[in-house]
Parts: C-alpha cells; sequence; structure tokens
C-alpha cells in the first residue's frame, strides 16, 4: 500500500507567505493546504487531521494564537509550528507552554523548516495511541493537558464501561489504567488485554499494596504511584515507542 502523504496547512495573511511555502512543502512532497486567516483554519482543521499547521502570528481578525488554541480544541494533538517576523517572545513562548510545536522567524530559513518537516514525520511513524482510565476527573485533566504538550493521540474514560467501548472500537498502542476504578480496576484489566492483547499497559495507583495484586501478571508492563513523576510516564511513553519502531 502506498504510504499516505503529509499533509500541511499554511495559514497567514499574506499572499506571498502562502505561495511560498506552496512550493517549498509542494517539492517535499506534502500536500498542502492554504488558509488567509484564522477563521478558515479553524474550519479546515475541524473537516481534515493535518499532519502538520504553520501559523502566523500576526493576522486580521483573530491572531495567532487564538487560531492555535481553537485548532486544539477540535485536534487535541495537533502538530503546530508558529511564524513571525516580529519580536513577540512572548506570545511564542506562551504558544509553545501550550504545546506548539516549534516557531519559526521570517525571513525564512529554508534548512529549518526542512529539518521541521523531517522530525514531524519521523515522530508521526513512531507516535502512540494512548487510552487513559480513572475515575478521577483530576487524573484524567493531568494526562489530557500533558499528553497534548507531547502531542500525543489519546482518548480519556472515566469508568469500566467508557474504557471498554473505546477499546473495542478502536486500537491503543498504550493503556493508563487506575488500578482501583471503584473497586474494577483488575477486571478492566483483564478486558482490556482480551481486546488490546498488544497493548503496553502501565496501571496507577495511590496504594502500593494494591499493585501487589497483579504482581504475578507479566503483561503487566509497568507502575505509576500517585503523585506522578512527568519522568516516570515519559521513561513508558519512549519504552513503548521503542518497541513500536
Amino acid at each position: 500500500m502506498e504510504e499516505r502523504k503529509m499533509r500541511a496547512l499554511i495559514v497567514d495573511d499574506e499572499k506571498i507567505i502562502r505561495d511560498f511555502f506552496s512550493r517549498l512543502l509542494s517539492l517535499q512532497g506534502v500536500d498542502v493546504v492554504l488558509a488567509e486567516d484564522g477563521y478558515k483554519a479553524v474550519e479546515l482543521a475541524k473537516e481534515t487531521n493535518f499532519d502538520i499547521y504553520f501559523i502566523d502570528v500576526r493576522m486580521p481578525g483573530i491572531n495567532g494564537l487564538e487560531t492555535f488554541r481553537k485548532i486544539k480544541e477540535s485536534r487535541p494533538d495537533a502538530v503546530v509550528v508558529m511564524m513571525t517576523g516580529y519580536a513577540v517572545e512572548e506570545v511564542l513562548a506562551e504558544a509553545q507552554k501550550e504545546g506548539a510545536f516549534s516557531a519559526l522567524h521570517k525571513p525564512f530559513d529554508i534548512s529549518e523548516i526542512k529539518g521541521i518537516l523531517d522530525k514531524v514525520l519521523s515522530e508521526k511513524k513512531g507516535a502512540l495511541n494512548i487510552l487513559v482510565i480513572d475515575d478521577d476527573e483530576a487524573v484524567l485533566n493531568f494526562f489530557s493537558a500533558f499528553l497534548k504538550t507531547k502531542n500525543q493521540k489519546y482518548k480519556v474514560a472515566h469508568d469500566k464501561n467508557e474504557a471498554l467501548a473505546l477499546a473495542s472500537k478502536e486500537k491503543f498502542d498504550m493503556v493508563f489504567l487506575d488500578l482501583v476504578l471503584r473497586d474494577e480496576g483488575a477486571m478492566v484489566y483483564k478486558e482490556i488485554k482480551q481486546l488490546l492483547p498488544d497493548a503496553s499497559i502501565i496501571v496507577i495507583t495511590g496504594y502500593p499494596q494494591k499493585a501487589k495484586e497483579l504482581e504475578n501478571a507479566p503483561e503487566i508492563s509497568g507502575c505509576l504511584y500517585k503523585p506522578f513523576e512527568i519522568d516516570g510516564i515519559l521513561d513508558y511513553i519512549k519504552s513503548v515507542k521503542a518497541k513500536k519502531q
């Protein structure tokens, strides 16, 4: 099967910039769609899941930062590169804090753009689909915010029924599962493993003694204790990515 081309959305009110990116990215084998303002970009993002978005910071109507935020609402895993010809370091810093992938300054360095494309393509090939299962809304919010900043594709489930419904419809590479989950964690683990036999399952718990219930299960890939350490989550994600590649 022929591999799908990378798709990019270019958002800039200057036609010369849109035309520049259209020519450059097309030569790189990228399918390019153009938008002259943030409003059109947001609508296009709802219709198509682009692999990368290049968004100008200063535009009439809604500016680049607001466009970025609105796109993230419908596409939380969006890979966004902010562009500017002005000294707006605070705006760029805010965007990157909220999950922007990178930033480009005008006039553009073609080698830098190519480097970004290569990096995104490499990460897309190793991207994971992650399922987080926990009845604690604060935990789900934490994982949602964290995985957004890492541009990971993910879904969250609040209970057993929601988790099993998602696992039966979609393939997940990795599952973070609350071991307690209203006293159904161990049962959910067994059913999830039947639905997703190849998934890496990381149990999460605030009760270390509860983890002993599954200590003899060879399919368990690891355990995270609350409160979570970011490095621990990243290590598990990197480990699963390495196995997938």
